[in-house]
């Protein structure tokens, strides 16, 4: 090693190289990008060309990365499909665990002879997987099948287990290893692990994102703001979990889980927050991983052997884990190739427990080497076998999009209060972990009203926590705007500025706001706000078609979203005729009042407050005659309304004859 190569400029300028290099050697040669940031490491390493002299530099570095790359885990953690598909899901990711952790631990007594403490982590290491073909399913469209959902879940739960069995055994480690007058005594743990875990899952589940709410809502309105406080917590949930002698990866982890809700995944926060991590510090883990490995240790013939026992441990444990599952959740054949290709891939989890074996003395060198030739042979018949079993798995009719997805909002129509609108549109989003997007259509004469009204929408929607950017689109047609937009942003739920019930304005509704129902492909609410509500009546009316029960479906649920998003539980008051129609909707665990009547819109006028906000499918109010409509102008010209319609159909044909008379009551 030269002169040269000690200093930290060039060790930055050969670190950053090959982070720059290494994803494109991976994609040119066909292997994942971790594994060409690996062998560049191992070039440019120590025992390389010593291109990189200040390796402490790049350790440093590599252990932010691995804290950050555990943390991104758990930020991007989809728990709506988690909890959606629970019981498979916990079922195979509990299976998928036992088998291969009970068969490595075997192993790694017998013949490796580790001791409890390094088998219980070479069990963790290859009980835990990581999609590595997740992209190939993605572009095949089958991410929202059951088969990959409980593939992510499954390895979700795994990959938690293996994080447990890796907080016991490095705990009880860092007891054993460190004298009471050691130079390290700093991560002796001060706390017993049956507090200190207690501890950290309190702090991280039920604290911090309440802190993060705060923050978010109170301080912390621009984006750096919130990036430094969500790298803050990731932190500080990693000491938590080092002073309880916990490995501080987990504390990231559950931070990330913890702090789920705030960072929606298609927000533009998530993507600053994941462009810090992805561009430096988890690529240069990568590259740690590297450094310490000797590339002609790879050619020993004992580790070979011992990467090949490692790759048959992956591959029966997992096998075998799909196999008590299909008796359990009865998976077809192509689902179980499909589940057990994606589950026999390993990365991330298993380099992290890997690494941390290595410093904490319980593994040896060949140990990670075999384990780095393991990942590239699994990451061989992982990407092969899943794109065999893409094309066995059956096409399944498309699923239902979540509706709040991406939630575009209409601010730029002066017919609806600010703040009022984004509540509307962030509850709806932040059910589904989704985001809002505030939109202005106007003329171009109009254009710097429409911004300035852009602007006031974003401080609006930071003030209130959300994490928003505003669109504006130039057209002469608000119709032909709003759907070109819908498109170009893949918009899952249109929520639109109404005038409210004011008949002789365009036939009750506005003739634009009729062009876009009718043109959209996405659902739609209508929306009279003028103040803050502090609860929800919804009006459900009864479906007497198919697509008539579809907009009562989409109602309840647009409803029961607006009862929460993240904030306080609002009461939720349900007016109908039909009581066990209403009783579908909820869940047991669901909370919310019913009041069963003949007549639910005489009942309405009479309950309804003026900081209620009244929820019905848009059918019963299209078809209404014009005098239904004039008599309930009056009274609901101040109230906060929403209307909702499914695609296509804010604007449709009438309902079953005497419909319209049950909901409003027979009187003049």
């Amino acid at each position: 090693m030269n002169a040269l190569s000690a200093t930290v400029e060039m060790t930055i300028v050969v670190l950053f190289a090959a982070i720059l290099v290494g994803p494109i050697l991976g994609e040119r040669f066909r292997v994942p990008g971790l594994l060409a940031l690996i062998f560049l490491g191992m070039l440019f390493g120590p025992f390389g060309l010593g291109w990189l002299g200040r390796t402490d530099l790049v350790f440093d570095l590599g252990d932010i990365g691995i804290l950050y790359l555990m943390f991104l885990a758990g930020l991007g953690f989809n728990l709506n499909a988690f909890n959606a598909g629970r019981a498979s899901a916990l079922g195979f990711g509990v299976l998928s665990f036992v088998f291969p952790f009970v068969l490595s631990m075997a192993v790694g007594l017998t013949w490796l002879e580790a001791g409890i403490l390094g088998a219980a982590l070479l069990g963790s290491m290859w009980a835990s997987n990581t999609l590595v073909a997740y992209p190939d399913v993605k572009a095949a469209g089958l991410d929202q099948t059951r088969a990959v959902r409980d593939a992510m879940s499954g390895g979700v739960v795994a990959d938690m287990l293996a994080l447990l069995v890796l907080a016991v055994a490095t705990t009880y480690t860092v007891v054993d290893t460190l004298e009471p007058d050691h130079g390290d005594l700093g991560t002796v743990p001060t706390l017993p692990l049956y507090l200190s875990i207690p501890l950290l899952v309190g702090f991280t589940l039920w604290l911090l994102p309440r802190i993060g709410r705060w923050f978010f809502v109170k301080v912390g309105h621009s984006r750096l703001q919130r990036v430094l406080f969500v790298l803050t917590a990731m932190a500080a949930s990693a000491t938590l979990a080092v002073v309880g002698g916990v490995a501080g990866i987990i504390g990231a982890f559950l931070a990330g889980i913890g702090l789920n809700r705030l960072v929606p995944n298609n927000s533009e926060l998530m993507g600053r927050i994941d462009f810090v991590g992805s561009s430096v510090f988890i690529p240069a883990f990568l590259v740690s991983i590297g450094l310490r490995i000797n590339p002609v240790a790879l050619l020993d013939l004992r580790t070979i052997l011992m990467g090949l026992v490692f790759l048959g441990l992956v591959i029966i444990g997992k096998g075998l884990a799909v196999l008590a599952a299909t008796m359990f959740f009865r998976y077809s054949a192509a689902e179980r190739g499909l589940i057990a290709s994606l589950s026999i891939g390993q990365a991330a989890s298993t380099l992290a427990v890997g690494q941390i074996g290595l410093e904490l003395g319980l593994f040896d060198q060949r140990v990670v080497n075999a384990s780095i030739l393991t990942i590239v042979l699994a990451a061989l018949l992982t990407s092969f076998g899943t794109q065999y079993f893409i094309r066995q798995m059956p096409s399944d009719p498309p699923t239902a999009i979540a509706i709040g997805g991406r939630v575009l909002v209409d601010v730029g129509n002066r017919a609806s209060v600010l703040k009022p609108m984004i509540d509307l549109a962030g509850r709806i989003a932040h059910s589904d972990n989704g985001v809002e997007v505030p939109f202005a259509v106007a003329h171009h004469e109009d254009k710097a009203a429409a911004r300035q009204r852009l602007t006031e929408a974003e401080e609006v929607s930071e003030a209130s926590g959300y994490d928003t950017t505003g669109v504006l689109r130039l057209s002469r047609s608000y119709a032909d705007g709003i759907i070109d937009l819908a498109e170009e942003t893949d918009a899952t739920l249109l929520v639109l500025a109404w005038h409210g019930p004011k008949v002789g304005l365009d036939e009750f509704f506005g003739s634009e706001l009729d062009a876009v129902g009718a043109a959209s492909t996405v659902p739609t609410v209508a929306a009279h706000l003028t103040v803050p509500w502090d609860r929800v009546i919804v009006v459900p009316g009864t479906g007497y078609s198919p697509w008539q029960t579809e907009d009562v479906h989409l109602t309840m649920d647009v409803a029961k979203r607006l009862t929460g998003g993240g904030r306080a539980p609002l009461p939720l008051l349900v007016i109908a005729d039909d009581e066990e129609s209403v009783q579908e909707h909820f869940d047991s665990h669901d909370s919310y009042e019913l009041v069963q009547a003949d007549r639910p819109g005489d009942v309405l006028l009479s309950l309804m407050g003026p900081n209620d906000l009244i929820v019905a499918p848009s059918y019963l109010l299209a078809q209404m005659p014009v005098h239904r409509r004039v008599r309930l102008a009056k009274p609901l010209a101040a109230q906060n309304l929403a209307i909702v319609a499914a695609p296509g159909r804010f604007a449709v044909m009438g309902t079953r004859p005497g419909a319209m008379e049950r909901f409003l009551g027979q009187h003049s």
